[in-house]
């Protein structure tokens, strides 16, 4: 075992974001003795760890440290072995490899283990979500927040079938829900299940998302102008309806029929009343971006920010400091 308590202090208190003045005065030393320490020139009296420790919400004997090999294996088994990492185990691991980070950020082998430990806990993050949601959608089983908590949690998991298994129930259960539907024939188009996503559309009535969806069915088997008929015909009828033109808009967008998707947008944002629903703007600003077309997009976020003021009386706050950043980023781009 290599004792290397210097190195251990420095990493914990680099971690912390403190100086060797503020632990020298915690501890009442002076800061020299600090530095020493840190450069192995001299180590701490055996009176100070338990203060040390404390400080640094540490056991005595993780400021003694056996190689970092030892270490690298310990988290690998952690990250192999364990179903839940413990939250004192996540610490641990976590503190000790931004340590190693810190003195050398080039550390790859650290970095790979850190990106790893976090992938852990959001795997069980995620596992956590998708009971919760189920849970909570049998008790208030017609609440969109947690039917979008629920298909966030299957997509970032790749759980398709999963989503499928649990809203084909939910749809015998709930037949008017007409959100379930929706997110049921979305999921069935998404992995190519056509003829049960025509069969529920068939079943489940002529609301004109359900229309759309059959469009992408057609987009989905090669048939682009029929899709697009089938949209066309949808925003014709429903051309009042801000919702349904901003769906139109964001199916020219992925197809990249970008002039008519802006057509749409517009649409969009002039059919609903005030105060408006601003993603159509939002939109807009990223797809003229994508065009080149820079002061248009400029317009767009100045258009955010007025609106938000007159729509919803937000003035400050991150909510207008982002397009702030995106008009100061863009205006910079012109000057290039």
């Amino acid at each position: 075992m290599e004792l290397k308590i210097g190195t251990i202090i420095k990493r914990l208190r680099t971690e912390k974001g403190i100086t060797q003045d503020e632990l020298a005065n915690y501890i009442g030393i002076s800061f020299q003795a600090i530095s020493k320490w840190e450069n192995d020139v001299n180590t701490p009296d055996i009176s100070l760890l338990p203060k040390l420790a404390v400080f640094f919400g540490v056991t005595i004997d993780d400021l003694f440290s056996i190689d970092d090999t030892d270490h690298f294996k310990r988290i690998d088994k952690m990250l192999q072995d364990e179903y839940i990492i413990s939250d004192d185990n996540f610490i641990y691991a976590e503190r000790y490899l931004k340590g190693m980070i810190a003195e050398n950020p080039n550390n790859s082998e650290a970095l790979k283990r850190l990106a790893r430990l976090h992938q852990h806990r959001s795997n069980r993050d995620l596992l956590a979500m998708g009971r919760y949601s189920e849970q909570g959608l049998s008790i208030s089983p017609f609440d969109k927040d947690l039917h979008g908590l629920l298909v966030q949690t299957r997509t970032w998991r790749h759980e398709p079938d999963r989503l499928i298994d649990f809203y084909e129930t939910f749809v015998d259960n709930y037949p008017s829900c007409s959100f379930a539907i929706e997110i049921l024939i979305n999921a069935y188009i998404k992995n190519r299940y056509f003829d049960k996503a025509r069969e529920l559309i068939s079943q489940a009535g002529s609301l004109p998302t359900y229309m759309l969806f059959a469009g992408d069915i057609e987009l989905q088997m090669g048939n682009q102008k029929a899709a697009i008929n089938l949209w066309d015909k949808v925003a014709s009828v429903n051309a009042s309806d801000g919702a349904i033109l901003f769906q139109v808009a964001e199916r020219y967008n992925q197809i990249e029929k970008y002039d008519i998707a802006i057509k749409y947008y517009e649409m969009c944002y002039d059919a609903f009343p005030s105060p408006k629903p601003q993603d159509s703007l939002y939109s807009r600003a990223f797809l003229f971006e994508k065009l080149g077309l820079i002061n248009e997009a400029i317009d767009m976020w100045v258009k955010i920010i007025e609106r938000l003021d007159e729509d919803y009386a937000i003035k400050d706050g991150e909510t207008v400091d982002w397009p702030k950043r995106e008009i100061q980023r863009l205006t910079s781009k012109l000057s290039i």
